[in-house]
C-alpha cells in the first residue's frame, strides 16, 4: 500500500465533529468501590486510561477516548487521546467518540496526541475539554488509505520505543530488588548488639502549622514531610518542598532538632529514611531521629533502620491510611555492632549503592530521551510543529 497523498502539512484539516460522533451521553461513572463490586473482564476507562475492569460494557467496536477533564493537557509527553477495538465501559471524565465512515480511529488517537490544548480547554485548576471546544479541535484528514498506513507505521515505531522503554522499567525494578538485598545482606552480617531503636535514638515528633497562615511559611526552618524523603534506599536530605518561618515553628508542635538526625516517614508511606544534613523540623508524618550519643554511625543507622521498613509497616495501624506511632517505632529492634564496624559497613555498601544509584540516573536519562523520540517520531508523521 502506498499513501497517494502528498505530504502531511498538505494534507486537508477539518474540525473533529467532523470525523466522529459523540457517545458521551452513554457514559456512567462508577468510583473506586463500585467497581470492587462488579469485576469482570471489561476495561473501565477514566481520563487518563484504564483504571479498572467491570463485569459488562456500556460501548462496543472502535472506539477514540479522549480526557476531558483530569487529563495531562499541559504534558506533550503523555498521550491525553486513546484508541480502543471491543467492550468498553467509560466514565464521564473522557469522551467517548466513534469514528465516521471513512475515518481511522487509531489516525484519529495519533493526531489528537500532537495537538496543543492550551487554547481550547478551560480551567484554572484543573483542565476541561468541553464538547464544543472538543469538536472544533483541527485534525488532519488525508485518504483513508493513508490514514490506515501511516497509523500502522506509527504503530511499529511506537512499540519499538514502547519495548525499550519497558525494558528500561525492567531494569529498575531488578535495580530496587537489588538495593534491597544489598541492605538485608549487610543488616544480616553486621555482628552485633540487638537494640531498640528508643534506646539508641531520642524520636521526636512533628506538626503542621496553619497553612492558611501566609506568615507561618519561609525559609528560617527545613521542615519535612514524608513526600521530602527518598522513595527508594536512604539519601542525604538538605532542603523540603516547603520551609517554616520562625512563627510557623512556634506555632505547631514541630520541635527543631540539629544536623546529623535521621527522619523516617511514619504516615503515608511508612519507613522512607531521610539523612539530616543541618538542623531541621518534621511535620506530623515523621519522626525525627537523634543518636544518643556518638557510637551511631549515621549512615550505618539508616541503612538498618530502611532495612527494617517492611517490619516497620506490618506494625503499623490506623484506619484511614498506615500509622506508626512513636511507642511502635522505639520498640523497633536495630543490629548495632561497634562503631568501627558500622562505619566499615556503611562505607562498603555506600559506595555499592552510589553506583546503583548511577546506573538509575543513566536509566533515567536514556527514559527521557526515547519519550521525547516518541513524541517526535508521531508530530513528524502529522506534520505537527513542535510543541510550544
Amino acid at each position: 500500500m502506498t499513501c497517494d497523498d502528498s505530504l502531511p502539512p498538505s494534507w486537508p484539516v477539518v474540525p473533529l465533529g467532523a470525523l466522529v460522533e459523540c457517545l458521551d451521553a452513554g457514559r456512567v461513572p462508577l468510583n473506586r468501590a463500585q467497581r470492587a463490586q462488579r469485576p469482570g473482564p471489561v476495561p473501565y476507562h477514566g481520563a487518563s486510561g484504564v483504571t479498572g475492569h467491570v463485569d459488562r460494557a456500556l460501548f462496543d467496536g472502535a472506539l477514540v477516548l479522549l480526557g476531558e477533564d483530569g487529563a495531562p493537557f499541559a504534558d506533550p509527553m503523555r498521550d491525553v487521546a486513546f484508541f480502543h477495538e471491543g467492550p468498553l465501559w467509560a466514565g464521564n471524565h473522557v469522551h467517548v467518540l466513534r469514528p465516521r465512515a471513512g475515518v481511522e480511529g487509531r489516525f484519529v488517537a495519533h493526531a489528537l496526541n500532537t495537538l496543543s490544548y492550551g487554547p481550547y480547554v478551560e480551567g484554572a485548576t484543573r483542565a476541561k475539554l468541553t464538547r464544543a471546544r472538543m469538536n472544533s479541535l483541527p485534525v488532519p484528514c488525508p485518504s483513508l488509505a493513508c490514514q490506515r498506513l501511516v497509523a500502522d507505521r506509527l504503530e511499529g515505531s511506537l512499540q519499538r520505543i514502547d519495548g525499550q522503554l519497558h525494558l528500561l522499567d525492567g531494569l529498575d525494578g531488578l535495580a530496587r530488588e537489588q538495593v534491597q538485598a544489598i541492605i538485608a545482606q549487610a543488616a544480616r552480617a553486621a555482628r552485633g548488639t540487638r537494640r531498640l531503636v528508643g534506646h539508641v535514638f531520642d524520636i521526636v515528633g512533628g506538626g503542621t502549622p496553619a497553612t492558611t497562615q501566609p506568615a507561618y511559611w519561609g525559609d528560617d526552618v527545613t521542615w519535612l514531610t514524608p513526600a521530602d524523603l527518598p522513595p527508594g534506599r536512604p539519601c542525604w536530605v538538605t532542603r523540603g518542598l516547603r520551609g517554616l518561618s520562625a512563627a510557623g515553628l512556634a506555632a505547631c508542635r514541630a520541635i527543631l532538632v540539629p544536623a546529623g538526625a535521621l527522619v523516617v516517614s511514619t504516615r503515608a508511606p511508612v519507613g522512607r529514611v531521610g539523612l539530616g544534613r543541618g538542623p531541621l523540623a518534621v511535620s506530623q508524618g515523621c519522626k525525627a531521629l537523634v543518636p544518643r550519643g556518638e557510637n551511631v554511625d549515621l549512615r550505618y543507622a539508616a541503612l538498618a533502620l530502611w532495612a527494617a521498613g517492611p517490619e516497620l509497616r506490618r506494625r503499623a495501624g490506623g484506619s484511614v491510611f498506615p500509622e506508626v506511632d512513636t511507642l511502635t517505632l522505639a520498640s523497633l529492634e536495630l543490629t548495632m555492632p561497634p562503631l568501627a564496624c558500622q562505619r566499615r559497613v556503611a562505607r562498603a555498601v555506600w559506595a555499592r549503592l552510589e553506583q546503583v544509584t548511577a546506573q538509575a540516573d543513566e536509566r533515567a536519562r536514556l527514559r527521557g530521551l526515547l519519550r521525547e523520540y516518541r513524541v517526535a517520531v508521531r508530530r513528524a508523521a502529522m506534520g505537527a510543529a513542535p510543541p510550544s
